[in-house]
Order: C-alpha cells, then sequence, then structure tokens
C-alpha cells in the first residue's frame, strides 16, 4: 500500500478513497486490512464513509458523487473567498458604501454651513 493511508497534520492516519475501495473489494493485504479495521474502530467517521461505501451499487456510483462532492467544497471555497474580497474587516460592502456616504454628506454639510456663514 504506497500511499492508501495518508497523515494529517494530527498525526492520524486517514484512509484514501482508493485504500477505501480496496477494502471493499477485499484487496487489502492482512496487514493493510488490520490497519483499517483499527481506524474503523477508533474513528466513527471512517466507519460512517465505509458504511455508506457499502450501500452503494455500482463503482460509477462512487466515481459521480466523488466528483460531485468535490465540485460542492471548490464552489463553497470559491464562494468564502469572494465573500472575503468584498467584505474587509468583516462588514458588509452595503454597510462600508452606507457609511462613507454618510461621512461625506455630514462633512460636504458642514463645509457648505461654513461658507455661508462668512
Amino acid at each position: 500500500m504506497k500511499k492508501a493511508f495518508e497523515n494529517d497534520s494530527m498525526s492520524k492516519m486517514i484512509p484514501d478513497e482508493k485504500a477505501l475501495t480496496r477494502y471493499l473489494n477485499d484487496e487489502l493485504n492482512a496487514k493493510e486490512k488490520r490497519m483499517l479495521e483499527e481506524l474503523i474502530n477508533d474513528d466513527p467517521l471512517v466507519g460512517d464513509a465505509i458504511e455508506g461505501l457499502y450501500g452503494l451499487k455500482e463503482k460509477a456510483d462512487l466515481t459521480k458523487i466523488n466528483d460531485s462532492l468535490a465540485l460542492m467544497i471548490e464552489k463553497q471555497i470559491r464562494k468564502k473567498k469572494k465573500k472575503k474580497i468584498f467584505q474587509p474587516l468583516g462588514f458588509p460592502l452595503w454597510l462600508i458604501l452606507l457609511i462613507t456616504f454618510t461621512l461625506m454628506a455630514i462633512l460636504g454639510g458642514y463645509v457648505l454651513i461654513s461658507l455661508m456663514q462668512k
């Protein structure tokens, strides 16, 4: 198993899609199978992933689901990046514009009143 299991930042082993598929097809050797079964017992998320994969009838379903999930995640990431561009300091753009125009109106009124009194 070359890269069937990946390490995350917490030094916890995470099985990849290929390892899970190989497990379902009973293509893992005894050591790999034991490692994956330990992960299933230790991590309920991995167990849920295996359980969900058991429910799929065809491999094409797995590929289609994986592609659609990747697309959804990519859209969410783009949406969050786009929001950050238009929301400096976490405020919505309309609020920043409203405050800016209000301050400009107050300053303009002050200047106009000052000029009229002279």
